[in-house]
Parts: structure tokens; C-alpha cells; sequence
């Protein structure tokens, strides 16, 4: 039986990135999509890669996001627009799966393991000519992760961004992923990851080399769970 091989997709500061292509005079500037101020919703929803670089973050205020980036150029935010541009992004996904699966409007994962053979392309061949694809057609970048499960493919498009494709395989996922921070590992919200470093549990690879019984006694199923979506671990008595 053949591998499966999996795709994540992630449009790079989606709502923000839209933007900057609908609007050309906005390129090259720090762009926010925000609330309505003047309604006291005044707050960042998405931000360019240039407003995320001088210091912005998302659900800041606007007027903190001004106050940390001078010269931020606030847009409000068009979820027609939005809607649309991810809505054609799909329809490119499904040239190579019918198994796409969205997570939020702006990611997906493509289940690419019977494509592979029909299309006659690799995972990576896949992944690469998608991000071709999204550039030429719909004038957006993307992150790609391709990996044999989903937990690595998300790890993978979140692994460089924007513009990229990381092939995460059986042969070097150890060492893109094991010294990651827990939190990147899917489904670790801000909860579980403090409980997991109060437990020494600092990394990905910390969490793979726990032993069952100690996951157990620690933090119940939810260990094990979390745990399970690590191929490739090893147990260890801790």
C-alpha cells in the first residue's frame, strides 16, 4: 500500500495579502485589514508580512498597531473579496483531489496519495506547481507543507513562510521537528502547552519521548492523544 501523502496550504497573510493585490498602490507599504473604529471595533483582524515585521499583531488595537508602525495603512476589511479569492483557490485544489479538507477559509489539506500516480507527479511536484498556480492565476503566495500525515503537513507550511514548500519525510522529520516549541504542534493551545512546560515538556521532541505511563499520569488521554499524531516516537521511561 502505497504512503499517504498529504498537502497543506496556507495563503500567507490572507485577508492582508488580498488587499495589497486588489489595491496595487498598497504594495510595498504595512497594511492592516481592521475593525470599524468610529463602532469601537478598532481592532488589527489580519496584517502584512510588513506590519508583522515592524511589531504589529493581530486583535491589537489600531491604535497601538499605529503607535508600533508608524505610517500603517489601515483598510476595512472586504469578506465578499476574501470569500471569493479562497473560494478560487479550492477550485485549483481540486484539479489534483477531490479530498480537500478546509481548515478555516484560508487553509487547506489535499490528500494527494491516489493523484500521485494518475498526474504522474511527486507530493513535491504537486505542492510546487500549486504554488505556481496560485501566484500566476490568482496573484497570491502560499506556504505548502507536504508530509505523509496531516499534523506534519500543517508543521510544514507553517515551517517557512511566505512563498515556500517544506517536504517533511520519514528521513528528516526528527530534525526540522523535535526541537520545534511544543506549541507549534497542532491542537497545543496556550493552555495545554503551559501545562506540558510545567512538566519539562518543552519541545515537540520532549513530547514524542515520553513514556505512556508517564503521559498518563500526567495529563490523562489528552497525553496520549497528542502524542499519537507523532510517528516515529519513541517511549522512554521519564
Amino acid at each position: 500500500m502505497a504512503e499517504r501523502a498529504i498537502l497543506h496550504s496556507d495563503i500567507n497573510c490572507c485577508y492582508a495579502q488580498i488587499e495589497c493585490q486588489e489595491h496595487p498602490e498598497l504594495r510595498g507599504r504595512p497594511v492592516v485589514v481592521g475593525g470599524d473604529e468610529d463602532a469601537r471595533h478598532g481592532i488589527v483582524l489580519a496584517r502584512n508580512l510588513l506590519a508583522k515585521q515592524r511589531g504589529v499583531a493581530t486583535a491589537d488595537t489600531l491604535a497601538d498597531a499605529r503607535r508600533k508602525c508608524p505610517g500603517l495603512v489601515v483598510v476595512a476589511a472586504d469578506y465578499r473579496l476574501y470569500m471569493d479569492v479562497c473560494a478560487r483557490a479550492r477550485k485549483i485544489y481540486y484539479d489534483y483531489t477531490d479530498l480537500v479538507e478546509p481548515f478555516g477559509p484560508d487553509e487547506s489539506w489535499l490528500d494527494v496519495t491516489g493523484s500521485t500516480r494518475c498526474l504522474a507527479m511527486s507530493p513535491l511536484a504537486i505542492a510546487r506547481e500549486i504554488s505556481e498556480r496560485m501566484h500566476a492565476e490568482l496573484g497570491i503566495t502560499v506556504s505548502v507543507g507536504v508530509s505523509w500525515n496531516k499534523v506534519f503537513a500543517k508543521f510544514g507550511s507553517d515551517y517557512r513562510k511566505p512563498d515556500a514548500v517544506t517536504e517533511i519525510t520519514r528521513r528528516n522529520y526528527a530534525d526540522i521537528v523535535w526541537n520545534a516549541p511544543v506549541r507549534d504542534l497542532l491542537y497545543v493551545g496556550e493552555a495545554t502547552e503551559r501545562k506540558l512546560r510545567s512538566s519539562g515538556v518543552a519541545t515537540i521532541g520532549d513530547l514524542a519521548h515520553c513514556s505512556d505511563y508517564y503521559l498518563t499520569r500526567r495529563f490523562g488521554k489528552t497525553g496520549l492523544i497528542l502524542r499519537a499524531f507523532l510517528p516515529g516516537a519513541t517511549t522512554q521511561a521519564r
